[in-house]
């Protein structure tokens, strides 16, 4: 237990560490804002590097994860974790890791990112990181954060919006190669958030938009990787259908609340606050963009609508299962009787 115990810590301290640093600026990254550019999210590293810091945590935690904490997580429930088979194990570990990554995310992205948010001007619209990037290019001028006004907390939320969003995409990569099993529906939800994620905020990509278009599409972003974050919720429900195996009634009632959290985030964070932010911008795009972007929350809207549908399908066999148990149980009690 004791061994347990150490490797679930040293993991979630892992993937929290992006968090811990962000929410204690100067333990790894600079608060000289003289120092590092804005057109870098005031890191003072590339974005490749930040990936891959963010890859390896995920990497390492999810061995440690995998190893030791899960499968006793499981034993200890009174389930028999060798019973199950490997694309189920990988699946459950796949559950938990997320759980974690998309737990430290959402603390970052909620307490910290939130309040840059603009429904009039978008997300970090005094400090844009893709109009640096196009200045930068096009004028040969870089931008210090401290030259672009910033205090240490704005570089702070910066740098969790940074963070955060690469930790998302690590996990999901991750577990595309972890599961390569996965249903066609997870995989083009994952590779819909990865490249989604990376097209809207990357400023060499997105700089060409320019103007008010490039801080409401980071708005739009920021709902998808809030939403992301947010579906902890959800793999937290399908976790404990899963710790249920022996109750099936109890199993119906998680995967009800994962089908409910679920679709109130597809309303609310996928669909709904970009469609608003579309409506109300959708003379600062360029069409050919607002069309795109609409096309991909059809995309992502369908493919959600379908992961609902396959879990109401759950739903509906674990009631089935449960209405023939409490038959069996009573039919067992009349011929006691």
């Amino acid at each position: 237990h004791l061994k347990v115990a150490l490797a679930a810590s040293v993991a979630v301290l892992i993937i929290w560490k992006p968090t811990i640093v962000v929410l204690f600026p100067g333990l790894i990254y600079t608060s000289d804002l003289g120092s590092v550019f804005l057109h870098d999210g005031c890191v003072g590293a590339s974005a490749l590097t930040i990936y891959i810091f963010c890859a390896m945590e995920v990497l390492i935690a999810a061995l440690l994860l995998k190893v030791y904490v899960v499968p006793a997580m499981f034993r200890s429930t009174g389930n028999h974790w060798d019973s199950f088979d490997g694309l189920k194990q990988r699946k459950l570990i796949g559950n938990v890791v997320k759980i974690i990554v998309r737990a430290s995310c959402g603390v970052q992205i909620a307490c910290l990112v939130g309040p840059y948010i603009c429904l009039e001007k978008g997300l970090f619209a005094d400090f844009n990181m893709k109009q640096a990037y196009a200045r930068f290019v096009q004028e040969r001028t870089v931008t210090t954060c401290e030259e672009a006004g910033m205090i240490l907390s704005d570089a702070v939320a910066m740098r969790a919006w940074i963070f955060a969003r690469d930790s998302l995409m690590s996990v999901m990569v991750w577990e595309l190669a972890f599961i390569p099993d996965l249903p066609t529906d997870a995989w083009l939800h994952h590779v819909f958030v990865i490249f989604a994620t990376t097209f809207a905020v990357d400023p060499q990509f997105m700089a060409g938009p320019g103007g008010k278009a490039t801080a409401v599409i980071d708005n739009i972003a920021f709902s998808l990787v809030l939403g992301a974050c947010l579906a902890a919720c959800v793999e937290a429900c399908v976790l404990m259908y899963q710790l249920n195996v022996g109750s099936p009634e109890v199993q119906a009632r998680w995967m009800l609340g994962s089908i409910g959290v679920q679709s109130l985030l597809v309303l609310g964070l996928f669909l709904g606050f970009p469609i608003l932010m579309l409506g109300i911008h959708w003379d600062n795009f360029k069409s050919g963009i607002g069309y795109g972007i609409i096309a991909l929350l059809v995309f992502l809207g369908g493919v959600e609508v379908h992961m609902v549908t396959v879990k109401w399908a759950i739903v509906k066999k674990a009631r089935e299962k449960a209405r023939r148990l409490r038959d069996g149980t009573a039919a067992s009690a009349d011929l006691v009787a």
